[in-house]
């Protein structure tokens, strides 16, 4: 194990319905490389990488897990990662977050305490709870809040032991919500391309 390797694993979530999107955000392609194939790239110093989604497409050649639940709401995929993680930690990364590189990961992970439930980057005027390391230990209040209906991750911050991280308003976050999200990311890489790399 080198000295960059995070001993967590990365969950890329692709199970989102793309509604205002109009396609499977994972397959929108960015200087060349799909959004998936970037983010597995900038997830490679975890310890294990694995793909979240409802069934696994037959074009994802990657450690792929299917959700545990059928309704659709990220705090599915974190139950699902947390129930299939060997180790600790699990990073939840959303395909929605495309620009998150390696570098932030290890800025989050610097963090980490055995003694903390979340660890969570604060950018853009929010917690970025689909980019958070999550300890094992919440498991429990995960299924609880499921039990009840109560999916927002928001919300089980309150209830959570966790670290903030403050960032400023970062790139890195820039949530990809819509076809012309696409092209202003597509616009930044092209003119910021020694900057921006998985």
């Amino acid at each position: 194990m080198n000295k960059n390797t995070i001993s967590a694993t990365a969950f890329i979530l692709i199970g989102g319905q793309s509604e205002r999107f109009g396609s499977p955000k994972w397959r929108a392609v960015i200087e060349g490389m799909t959004v998936l194939d970037r983010m597995w790239k900038s997830c490679k110093n975890f310890e294990y990488r694995y793909v979240i989604g409802k069934d696994q497409p037959s074009d994802v050649d990657k450690p792929f897990i299917g959700d545990e639940l059928v309704f659709q709401a990220p705090i599915n995929g974190l139950y699902t990662a947390l129930k299939h993680a060997k180790t600790d930690w699990v990073l939840l990364l959303s395909c929605d977050m495309p620009l998150a590189d390696t570098n932030l990961f290890q800025d989050l992970w610097n963090a980490h305490d055995d003694r903390v439930d979340v660890i969570v980057p604060y950018s853009n005027n929010k917690h970025q709870m689909i980019c958070a390391f999550y300890h094992k230990q919440v498991l429990p209040l995960i299924s609880s809040a499921i039990q009840t209906s109560d999916y927002s991750l928001f919300k089980l911050l309150e209830k959570m032991n966790s670290v903030v991280i403050r960032f400023d308003d970062d790139i890195r976050f820039w949530n990809m919500n819509t076809e012309q999200d696409l092209q202003e990311i597509i616009n930044y890489c092209t003119e910021n391309s020694n900057h921006i790399a998985p």
